[in-house]
């Protein structure tokens, strides 16, 4: 932590005059579009009611939190937040760094938050996914007590709904169904008061029924590999606050990504049936079902790598973790989504261009070969011992 605060200090600051345009970082608006309707949205929040309508909002109502938050501090709604952000962001690193001094790890935990989360460029600060990852995180470091995991899971999935993933890794029934009914609880209470409070509060439930296939998922990765090979004639089009595909196959595409998402949660059934713990399984098994979960979706944002870096920095932590290899793995995905997006965007959203294509498949190929590698260390790390053979008796 000694070396790992200065840099964090000055990466943190780059990301900053990055977001802001001090240093100029892509096309104008690369990274303030999403902090603007955020900002939009906060009004509508102000005003008693959550955003009728609008099919980007596609939220939990707790998401509304790091929304008006930016409305406590002095400053314009762009700069409130990205402070906040940037406060979550030191938040993870000390928490990171609490539970790696506590199992006795080295620092590549810490530099894996410090540096890997900073190669996604200023797009880490400039969506509130880093504040769901902090609790995410929180979740994962703060106490092994079931009921307490549970609940900070349910504020998570409060926010957005991908922190239910850390419930696999409880392998003990007492602990599953303690940390489930516990996050449930938090849910429910959370969305019911929210629904009492202030209207449209559970449209976010069927908000994303619409949602096609977006250029950047690994779903949509041949078609947009194909356009600009020349044997898939379809295009790119903004649709429910993404580019997505447009053409032949994308409407089966889609159908076979919605279902990849139930079969790999029943591939994580099967290794949770058949699974001998380890004191590393909770944070190994958060690990792949979060990437499972990022890699069969039809959206593919580039801050949901955020949600992955803070998970595999916990990994990291974690001594005799199995994750490692896919982590490292993660650190190079995350390297060249931050080449992606804003640099090359535009190759492969709207032009098709080669160069932008080949950096986006590769990314996808790195986080496929990350989820199987993952997986595969999850399962052998887990595995019943050999039965030993009986003594032969002496005679």
């Amino acid at each position: 932590m000694r070396y790992a605060l200065p840099v964090w200090v000055i990466t943190r600051t780059v990301l900053f005059l990055a977001a802001t345009q001090v240093i100029p970082v892509g096309h104008e608006g690369s990274f303030d579009n999403d902090v603007r309707l955020y900002g939009d949205w906060a009004t509508i929040l102000l005003s008693g009611e959550f955003p009728a309508g609008d099919e980007k909002w596609q939220y939990p109502p707790f998401a509304a939190l790091p929304m008006l938050a930016p409305h406590l501090l002095p400053w314009s709604y762009q700069i409130s937040f990205y402070v906040i952000a940037i406060l979550c962001d030191l938040a993870i690193l000390l928490l990171v760094n609490r539970f790696a001094t506590r199992s006795g790890t080295g620092p590549a935990a810490i530099w894996a938050w410090t540096i890997g989360a900073a190669m996604l460029g200023p797009v880490l600060i400039s969506r509130y996914d880093l504040m769901v990852t902090l609790v995410a995180v929180a979740a994962l470091t703060v106490s092994r007590d079931a009921l307490i995991r549970g609940m900070l899971i349910g504020v998570g999935l409060s926010i957005k709904v991908w922190p239910i993933a850390l419930l696999v890794g409880l392998r003990r029934w007492r602990e599953l169904l303690t940390g489930t009914g516990a996050a449930l609880g938090a849910t429910i209470v959370a969305c019911g008061a929210a629904a009492l409070v202030m209207p449209h509060a559970l449209d976010f439930l069927t908000n994303q029924q619409e949602r096609g296939l977006q250029v950047e998922s690994l779903a949509g990765t041949p078609f947009v590999l194909g356009r600009v090979l020349g044997w898939w004639g379809g295009f790119t089009s903004y649709q429910h606050g993404a580019m997505e595909l447009v053409g032949d196959g994308i409407e089966t595409a889609t159908r076979i990504s919605v279902i990849a998402t139930p079969v790999a949660l029943l591939l994580l059934f099967v290794w949770w049936l058949r699974a001998t713990p380890t004191e590393t399984t909770y944070y190994d098994a958060a690990f792949t079902t979060v990437l499972f979960l990022v890699l069969t979706s039809r959206v593919l944002s580039p801050q949901y790598l955020i949600w992955l870096i803070g998970i595999a920095a916990v990994a990291f932590a974690v001594r005799e973790s199995s994750q490692r290899p896919a982590a490292w793995l993660l650190l190079t995905a995350m390297l060249l989504t931050g080449i992606m997006y804003p640099w090359v965007e535009q190759d492969y959203s709207w032009t098709g261009q080669l160069p932008g294509t080949l950096v986006l498949v590769t990314r996808n190929l790195i986080l496929l070969a990350a989820a199987i590698v993952s997986f595969v260390a999850l399962w052998r790390s887990t595995r019943p011992a050999l039965a030993r053979p009986e003594p032969v008796p002496a005679i």
